[in-house]
């Protein structure tokens, strides 16, 4: 497709709103919004073959490296790619351990200061590639991050497989986004967007009325400096919990029973702390690929459920569920998916503040409780990667100081991970412990039976 080698490729409204957040990471904590994919791979991964993986397909997929700008400062950003190939080519470093550095429960800080980095999205800045391989290759970890924006969940985990595609020569190096389309824009006409963005913004006003509480409390100006725990569950266990989650919120809705116990979770540690935090406002992310749109790679295409939840009905667990799963229905009826992404739409053409901004002053002065996600199966079929075995793989998405948590959980050939990212000085050790506990204990009844730690930090 010529656009993608040549043209303007435009940002979607999800992108700019993610832009608007990278841009309170720099103007507020010296970093950028970025995301990351991470791979615990066995024997075989060969780091130089990767290395020239990349850069051919770099070469041949313009987007990677694209300037992020507005065609003469004005309209709405763009990836410039006819800019791309002046932009430098993305790194791609190999650090070295000795094979006794290896270890299951723990992961290199290295991963985790990559979340803090702060990169030029206006230069082409958008993905780099982190492999620390250990001894003689018996072991390796591999770290892509990348500016939030640049892919979404599915999308990195659809990169990932189309990199081993074309490691094999399954896929063709210039093929590689040969049927990525662009993304689908809000239905409806001019008027019937206006109006369902004028609905969402109405309804972030009404939960300014009873504004969320985070435990990074309100934005302010400090250093970013985010860290990671992983837990891994057994097959067993994650059986144990899917099975629970079909149990108390549906087969079709399971994501609202993980989303139940991280409010808990959350809240557990507001009452070690002695702190009422009123409401809990979450924003859920929504895949907005049409059924068998698996092919699109590039960009954010989701838009955002919102659920803002009294305290008082965190107490019970299923109660909880049922009252996160009236919000969905309601949401759902009053076309709420459809009116965040027509809002997000209509403000591309604003300053990247602006998204930050009217959230904020809308939900007085606190963006959310925290941030969630749980994306399923992750790259599920998928064995080996560049012929070495997945040991396992999850996602790390970076969190704003203000909320200043997020836990993202997914599962990986029949194995749970749980994620949670914090801003560091946000929670203490002790609270960090009790929020696993409380989760775990929701999850599959019990924190015992949890593989150990596996830390970033």
């Amino acid at each position: 497709m010529s656009s993608w080698r040549t043209g303007d490729a435009p940002l979607t409204g999800a992108d700019c709103f993610l832009r608007s957040f990278d841009d309170e990471a720099r103007r507020f904590h010296g970093a950028s919004h970025l995301s990351q994919l991470v791979l615990r791979l066995g024997p075989n991964f060969d780091a130089d073959r990767f290395r020239v993986l990349i850069r051919a397909v770099v070469e041949a997929t313009p987007i990677l490296r694209a300037p992020i700008r507005r065609r003469f400062g004005v309209g709405p950003p763009v990836y410039r790619l006819a800019r791309a190939g002046a932009a430098p080519f993305p790194p791609v470093a190999v650090e070295h351990a000795p094979l006794a550095a290896y270890d299951d429960t723990a992961l290199p800080a290295l991963f985790a200061a990559r979340l803090s980095a702060r990169v030029a999205m206006e230069r082409g800045e958008l993905v780099r590639f982190d492999v620390v391989r250990y001894g003689d290759g018996q072991r390796t970890d591999l770290a892509m991050t990348w500016a939030h924006l640049l892919f979404d969940g599915a999308g990195s985990e659809l990169f990932i497989r189309r990199l081993d595609e074309c490691f094999h020569g399954r896929r063709a190096i210039a093929d590689l986004t040969a049927d990525d389309p662009a993304p689908a824009r809000p239905r409806g006409t001019l008027r019937e967007r206006a109006r369902r963005a004028q609905w969402w913004q109405a309804q972030m006003i009404g939960y300014g009325a009873a504004p969320p509480r985070s435990l990074g409390g309100p934005r302010r100006r400090v250093r970013q400096a985010l860290a990671y725990d992983v837990v891994t569950l057994s097959p067993a266990e994650t059986a144990l919990v899917t099975e629970r989650a079909a149990a108390v919120a549906g087969y079709l809705t399971p994501v609202l029973f993980y989303l139940a116990a991280a409010i808990r979770a959350h809240d557990a540690v507001f009452t070690t702390r002695g702190e009422d935090p009123g409401h809990y406002l979450v924003p859920l992310p929504v895949n907005r690929r049409a059924k068998g749109g698996d092919c699109v790679v590039f960009r954010t295409n989701v838009s955002l459920l919102w659920f803002h939840v009294a305290r008082e009905h965190v107490g019970d667990l299923a109660g909880l569920v049922a009252e996160l799963m009236r919000q969905r229905r309601d949401g759902i009826r009053d076309g709420a998916i459809e009116a965040a992404t027509a809002a997000m739409e209509f403000v591309r053409l604003a300053p990247a503040r602006l998204h930050s901004w009217l959230a904020r002053n809308n939900l007085g002065g606190e963006l959310a409780s925290f941030y969630f996600a749980f994306t399923n199966e992750f790259l599920p079929g998928m064995a080996t990667f560049l012929d070495a075995e997945i040991a396992n793989g999850f996602h790390v998405p970076s969190v704003l100081p203000s909320p200043g948590t997020s836990l993202i959980m997914s599962i990986r050939d029949g194995r749970l991970n749980v994620t949670l990212i914090w801003q560091r000085g946000v929670i203490s050790d002790d609270e960090r412990l009790r929020l696993r506990e409380h989760l775990l204990d929701d999850l599959v009844g019990r924190a015992s039976g949890a593989e150990p730690l596996r830390s970033s930090g």
